[in-house]
């Protein structure tokens, strides 16, 4: 009976491997360092707007060909992230079936989901209907999260927020994480990514841009989802690198992968799911980086 449960990230103040940071450059400062927080359900979230930036949301127009039919899961208090339990509307019958390597299938695996998510673009040279078009396009892909029962719907209203932004705003909506306005985060219900990882991906990344930005999106919005980052970093060189590992920081000989690996589609399909956590909410285990096994 497999018993990992994995719908946490890493513990605020472990270096280079903090809640819901791509890179190792990262770390996070103490919660007593942000000062100007809005609060939303719960959870202390900087608005776009404590650092300048206006905020863009994709208007409905861009979104009404999408089915929505349940809301997504709500954070509801600073001290445990939602569940899907207590706020997300689910099916008792699982739509999807888990990976055949994956072992003993724990009870309620891959119970449908529905996330709703807010895009919104902060940088001029990236409209807000192309950054979700891009964005979405990459979430719904048959190779993604929805292999584990999860559905997303762009839905301008929702409290799950995917931005686009340049360094600077970045790095002020993921406090108390330090992102250098370098690399991109989740932080409780809001996905801020770097508008100059979005354009260009990194120096070592050999694919192109448009691949790194499928393992940008799905690696956040995987944080959203509860997922962490896996240990150890590639145990078998020349594959694909799993989507949760730092990519940004490195390859560690494996391949660039902007899609989840079989082991952690198995992860991801475990209920409950613990969404939007915040970076000093990380229990154990850290999952096992089942590649090669």
């Amino acid at each position: 009976m497999v018993v990992l449960l994995v719908t946490g990230l890493v513990v605020a103040g472990c270096a280079g491997d903090e809640a819901g940071v791509d890179d190792g450059l990262s770390e996070a400062l103490p919660p007593t360092t942000v000062e100007s927080t809005t609060t939303t359900n719960g959870l202390d979230a900087p608005e776009a707007s404590e650092v300048g930036e206006p905020l863009v949301v994709a208007p409905e127009s861009t979104v009404a060909s999408i089915e929505t039919t349940t809301s997504a899961a709500q954070p509801t208090t600073a001290a445990e992230p939602a569940t899907s339990s207590s706020a997300t509307t689910t099916s008792t019958t699982a739509t999807t079936s888990p990976p055949t390597t994956s072992g003993t299938v724990p009870p309620g695996w891959g119970t449908a989901e529905t996330v709703r998510l807010r895009f919104e673009s902060q940088v001029s040279d990236v409209p807000v209907e192309e950054f979700a078009a891009e964005a979405m396009a990459i979430l719904t892909d048959d190779r993604g999260w929805g292999q584990a029962g999860f559905t997303f719907v762009a839905d301008p209203d929702a409290t799950f927020r995917v931005v686009l932004a340049e360094g600077a705003a970045v790095d002020q909506l993921c406090l108390p994480l330090r992102t250098f306005s370098k690399v991109s985060c989740q932080n409780g219900p809001v996905v801020a990514l770097n508008a100059d990882r979005w354009r260009t991906a990194v120096g070592h990344w050999e694919l192109d841009v448009s691949v790194y930005r499928g393992y940008l999106v799905n690696h956040e919005v995987g944080h959203l989802l509860g997922m962490r980052h896996p240990k150890p970093r590639c145990p078998v060189a020349g594959q694909p690198a799993g989507v949760m590992e730092q990519q940004t920081a490195g390859l560690e000989g494996c391949l660039g992968n902007p899609w989840p690996r079989d082991w952690e589609i198995f992860y991801a399909g475990i209920r409950p799911v613990v969404y939007a956590p915040l970076p000093d909410w990380g229990p154990d285990p850290v999952p096992e980086n089942r590649e090669g096994q």
